[in-house]
């Protein structure tokens, strides 16, 4: 990513100075510590390639990206810089032109728009997009750098925080379930989703009926995609762990099937 924005800094200044020619590719550190204090707003010509003459200059100089660039509106982090110009550069590629100006909006902002991705989308009982959510999700996969260290820290905080209560459906949705610190496996496994989703982690629902120990009961459980795979994820009982469930017979079972959101 900071050769990626070096890229983009360097080709906006040559298409603003109309000197279309070729790019050596160079190396670019990261940022030490990205930080952002920047209003929704807009930028103009001057001010965005003002912008990638300083990001350039700064990145030539120092051998790595900033964590920020000023600007009007406050400053711009690292990440919001790229997405920045790579709108700016691809505006370019279809209109042959550069844009008179560019909309900015900070980083949090810019990552929570609607997905088109079903499995990662916010939804009313699994809001991935509420801040509580976010935040929670951010510390219980805080140091982990893979997608399954994420899935497993996340499994396991649900499994061992999250007390279970038997009724019906959907009762609470994730936020009043992590409020009250207990639901059933419906409400359970909407927190599941939604700290999962949080965590660009895509995640669904599954619904069975499942033999248990003491019967055998309509149940929803979650599967998340890690790998390039789908993993069960069933958090109601201590004796599962993260793809692998223990409290019910998974060779002696029905699905009735798997949603994005779950309809009851």
């Amino acid at each position: 990513m900071p050769q990626f924005l070096k890229l983009l800094n360097t080709c906006l200044i040559r298409i603003n100075g109309n000197k279309l020619t070729s790019i050596a590719f160079k190396n670019a550190g990261a940022p030490s510590s990205p930080s952002e204090d920047l209003k929704s707003g807009n930028i103009d010509k001057s001010g965005y390639v003002d912008l990638a003459n300083r990001i350039h200059n700064y990145m030539d100089s120092n051998g790595n990206a900033p964590n920020f660039a000023s600007s009007t509106l406050g400053k711009i982090q690292y990440e919001t810089l790229i997405y920045l110009e790579s709108r700016i550069v691809y505006f370019y590629a279809v209109k042959n032109v550069l844009p008179n100006y560019a909309v900015v909006n900070p980083w949090k902002k810019s990552t929570t728009q609607p997905t088109n991705n079903q499995y990662l989308r916010a939804t009313k009982d699994a809001p991935s997009n509420s801040q509580t959510i976010i935040n929670l999700s951010k510390s219980i996969t805080a140091g982990k750098t893979t997608e399954n260290a994420k899935a497993t820290a996340i499994f396991n905080w649900v499994r061992d925080n999250i007390a279970y209560s038997f009724y019906y459906n959907t009762l609470k949705g994730a936020l009043d379930t992590l409020s009250s610190k207990k639901g059933n496996c419906v409400d359970t496994t909407h927190l599941l989703v939604a700290l999962n989703r949080a965590s660009g982690l895509q995640t669904k629902y599954e619904h069975g009926i499942c033999k248990f120990s003491d019967g055998t009961f309509g149940h929803v459980w979650a599967q998340v995609y890690v790998n390039g795979k789908w993993n069960r994820a069933d958090a109601i009982s201590p004796r599962n762990t993260f793809g692998v469930i223990n409290n019910w017979d998974t060779k002696n079972w029905t699905q009735l099937g798997t949603y994005a959101e779950l309809p009851f």
